[in-house]
């Protein structure tokens, strides 16, 4: 994959993040408690 195509995958994830982001006060509390979940994998697995 050339760089240029990996930054815009990387752009695209961002947008979809912010998007869900903003979707995130009138979701379902089942939604938000799978966001966290993925939230703290995410966070637990990248280095400090």
């Amino acid at each position: 994959m050339s760089s240029e195509g990996f930054l815009k995958e990387m752009q695209t994830i961002g947008e979809k993040f912010l998007l869900k982001l903003q979707k995130l006060p009138k979701a379902d509390p089942v939604e938000i408690v799978s966001f966290c979940v993925v939230l703290l994998f995410i966070g637990d697995i990248c280095p400090h």
